[in-house]
């Protein structure tokens, strides 16, 4: 009883976040036109049953109006075009709710992996793009469940009337398949759980791959992640597989015992004399509502472990860590003062107990080996992450942020330049920081409305842009990392002449022993024992 309740509990809590406009109202008109779906259904196969052999259901009320309704022209017809318009909706409408759901699922979850700060770029895709897609599917899935068992009812109900012995017969046959069918849906949720830990793990190592692409390809390892990776998706398809198989069984095992017992009752009982047309028509539709029971109980299920992940999710909100970040505009630094920190789905803190200060107006380098923790240094110093506890306090907001890829899109030289920027900038002030900086050599480039994208400038130009976008805004605090890779020694000089003239507190993460001269102060990130330990160098 307690798993139903975490599952009721999980799927309140989806539904209350997506925020999906007339869910309950569309679910409810899709039950209606699976009804509506299954009174057509008997009446079709009860009018082709009086058609071909004057088959009755032997009883009164059903068989006059039967009757009336075949006595109408183009009745049957009429009920045939209908049902496929009940059931072309019904589809429309199943698909719509997916897809909204999974619409404001996405947009949720990325609202969250901004506000909480603390993902990886691997964990941020999946939860976005793997995790809601499967989550949508929920209430499709659900939807389908109910319609499925109320048209049982309906069938049931019918068959009831119509032949209750007969009805008998096969509802304890029924009873048989609880069993297996309680094991089948077990064991595929068993392997949907091992599917979503794959699924994981193949976007944490393709981001390793992406992340690495150059180290891989220098050292000619890319043979050994390709296959490493291949296995993975081997593994994960497996276990897709073996969910999909049983998601089958569940499927089919209703309409084959439906029609192993017909074909025995008709081949080798008495039975088969007082066995109607009509009855065998309903029943296995009644058996085909049965399987998309079981599968919608399946996919229901499968979905559960996604919404159950995602509620794991939802409990590393970090609204009451928003307060670990503050500023204070009277103060001359920025402080940490005992900062803990580490990623989501991680147990391995990046900072414990980190203790610094940084002053204003000043430039400090920031340097440590691959993986030591300077990109979220600096993500923690300008709030873009939140410690888990201690305090960061900074004396401004204001900030700027150059890293060794800058964000250039495909839009003009104006839009990339005045990207977060709510100032009033005058052209000739662009033009004179992009001449200044000699981004381009033809001169005809010098034009803010052309055209560039990532794809049209080399890495140094990409990176002279960035500081301009940096100079014209009204940033007090720069963060550079690995800002100056792509730069020539004349060019690094030229622009933090330009950083120094607009007065920028600057922190600075590199590797380059270039970027140590005329700095001041040095702080040094060392790891020992998996432990980062800051040393203040100067």
């Amino acid at each position: 009883m307690s798993k139903y309740k975490q599952i009721l509990r999980d799927i309140l809590h989806v539904s209350k976040v997506t925020k999906t406009r007339n869910k309950k109202i569309l679910i409810i008109f899709s039950v209606g036109l699976s009804q509506l779906t299954a009174l057509t259904d008997v009446l079709i196969i009860s009018m082709f049953a009086y058609i071909i052999s004057g088959e009755i259901a032997n009883n009164e009320y059903i068989d006059n109006f039967i009757i009336t309704i075949f006595e109408i022209s183009f009745s049957l017809p009429l009920l045939v075009v209908a049902r496929f318009i009940f059931m072309f909706y019904q589809a429309i409408i199943l698909k719509k709710i997916e897809l909204s759901v999974s619409k404001n699922l996405r947009v949720y979850i990325l609202n969250q992996v901004v506000d909480k700060r603390n993902y990886s770029m691997a964990d941020t895709f999946f939860y976005v793009n793997t995790l809601s897609t499967h989550i949508s599917f929920f209430y499709s899935s659900f939807a389908s469940l109910l319609n499925s068992g109320l048209q049982i009812i309906a069938y049931s109900t019918y068959l009831i009337i119509t032949d209750l012995e007969a009805v008998t017969v096969f509802g304890v046959g029924i009873l048989f398949l609880i069993y297996p069918i309680i094991f089948i849906v077990k064991k595929a949720r068993l392997f949907m759980h091992e599917s979503y830990v794959e699924s994981q793990n193949s976007s944490k190592e393709l981001q390793r791959v992406v992340e690495n692409l150059f180290l891989i390809k220098v050292l000619k390892m890319e043979s050994f992640e390709i296959e490493k990776f291949s296995n993975t998706i081997k593994q994960l398809n497996y276990n897709m597989l073996e969910n999909h198989k049983y998601g089958l069984y569940n499927t089919f095992i209703p309409n084959f015992f439906a029609l192993l017992v017909i074909s025995i009752v008709l081949s080798f009982t008495a039975y088969s004399n007082l066995v109607s047309l009509v009855f065998i028509g309903v029943t296995l539709r009644l058996f085909q509502s049965l399987s998309g029971l079981t599968n919608a109980t399946n996919r229901v299920i499968n979905s559960q472990v996604h919404i159950d992940k995602f509620y794991q999710m939802e409990k590393n909100k970090l609204s009451h860590e928003k307060k670990n970040f503050i500023v204070e505009n009277t103060r001359a630094r920025i402080g940490l003062e005992d900062v803990s920190f580490q990623y989501f789905n991680s147990n391995q803190p990046i900072f414990k107990n980190l203790n610094l200060e940084i002053d204003k107006d000043k430039h400090t380098i920031i340097t440590g080996q691959n993986g030591s923790g300077k990109s979220t240094l600096l993500g923690l110093l300008s709030g873009v992450f939140y410690p888990i506890s201690g305090k960061v306090s900074s004396f401004s907001d204001k900030f700027a942020y150059i890293g060794a890829n800058p964000l250039i899109f495909d839009s003009t030289i104006y839009e990339n330049l005045m990207y977060g920027n709510k100032k009033e900038i005058k052209e000739n002030d662009l033009l004179n920081y992009l001449k200044a900086l000699e981004v381009f050599k033809e001169q005809e480039n010098y034009n803010l409305e052309k055209k560039i994208s990532n794809k049209t400038l080399s890495s140094g130009q990409m990176q002279k842009i960035a500081f301009i976008r940096a100079l014209v805004s009204d940033a007090e605090i720069l963060l550079l990392d690995e800002a100056t890779a792509n730069l020539d020694k004349k060019t690094k000089e030229n622009i933090f002449n330009l950083i120094y003239e607009r007065g920028f507190t600057i922190i600075n993460s590199t590797h380059l022993e270039d970027d140590l001269s005329g700095v001041d102060s040095h702080i040094e990130i060392a790891v020992e024992n998996e432990i980062r330990i800051i040393n203040k160098i100067k």
